[in-house]
């Protein structure tokens, strides 16, 4: 087989052409840090790329989300604390109340901090986030949990939906507890012997007509249901305790998965410049050297052979 100087010339070219798209491959590698330039360099690698960069983008979804939560809670939380302080305050008056040595207008003064306290319970009630939703409104963010109906009956307006949101694959959490359970009713026996639900601030109103009114009787069972009402919201700021804790237990975890994901994702698409740099030495040198030789057979003719 006969081999021209034209193919010897178109090989040698060829050849030296894609050891420079080689090196400038490297080259760009060096520039941009990735190991792939081109999906199409390692569709196997940079399809585990993209699942990684996914997976990894969702760890952010949950972390934003855990974020969202954990301030929620802790808004929850301070309004709750305050709550059962109150609550105790006026526990301690309704036992004041009952002591049989005070005077009707002991007891009016006590009314008067009742008031007070109770209106300081209904603007907590009515606690707004940092993005101005209500805390206590279940779902309806944007409405007013606790305000007079018609006629002039301070009632729970929110509703009864709790919302849940994404904390990792597996998991969801629960955002809001509505405010008819923080602010929760109570059972009362009425004197026929049946019995009738009332709202946390209707207690403390009928307290106050009672203290108002020099009612002992109903003072003593006004007692009573303030203290199941206090214990109501110990109960309250339990639940909000527990879900904080879950929240900061999922965080650690959360920041672990990270973790995992980015040093997976780093594996595959960081490039290890040691090694490039090295290889990008290479393959210049390799480069050099063939651009070196075909200069030197390209100046060669057949006199070189016969002088």
């Amino acid at each position: 087989m006969k081999v021209s100087t034209s193919q010897i010339f178109e090989r040698a070219m060829a050849q030296m052409s894609a050891q420079q798209s080689k090196v400038a491959n490297m080259q760009t590698q060096l520039a941009t840090g990735k190991q792939i330039i081109r999906p199409s360099d390692n569709p196997d690698q940079a399809g585990l790329i993209q699942r990684l960069s996914t997976a990894l983008n969702r760890q952010d979804s949950y972390a934003s989300n855990l974020g969202a939560l954990t301030s929620r809670l802790k808004a929850e939380e301070s309004a709750l604390m305050t709550t059962e302080n109150i609550m105790q305050r006026v526990r301690e008056l309704a036992v004041q109340a009952t002591n049989d040595t005070l005077s009707t207008s002991d007891r009016k003064i006590i009314a008067t901090e009742v008031k007070a306290l109770r209106n300081e319970l209904l603007s907590l009630a009515n606690t707004q986030d940092v993005s101005g939703n209500y805390v206590f409104a279940g779902s309806m963010a944007r409405t007013k949990p606790f305000a007079e109906n018609a006629q002039g009956t301070l009632v729970y307006q929110g509703d009864s939906n709790r919302i849940m949101v994404d904390i990792s694959d597996q998991r969801q959490m629960q955002l809001n507890r509505p405010g008819s359970e923080v602010y929760s009713s109570i059972v009362r026996e009425t004197a026929g012997g049946t019995s009738e639900r009332v709202g946390f601030f209707s207690v403390l109103d009928d307290f106050s007509a009672a203290l108002d009114n020099n009612n002992t009787a109903q003072m003593q069972s006004s007692l009573g249901e303030i203290s199941q009402l206090t214990q109501n919201t110990a109960i309250a700021i339990a639940d909000v305790g527990s879900r904080m804790a879950m929240a900061d237990f999922q965080t650690d975890a959360l920041n672990d998965v990270k973790a995992r994901y980015q040093q997976l994702l780093s594996n595959a698409e960081d490039l290890d410049y040691a090694s490039a740099i090295t290889q990008l030495t290479s393959e210049m040198m390799s480069l050099e050297a063939g651009q070196s030789s075909f200069a030197k057979i390209s100046q060669l003719s057949l006199f070189d052979y016969i002088r």
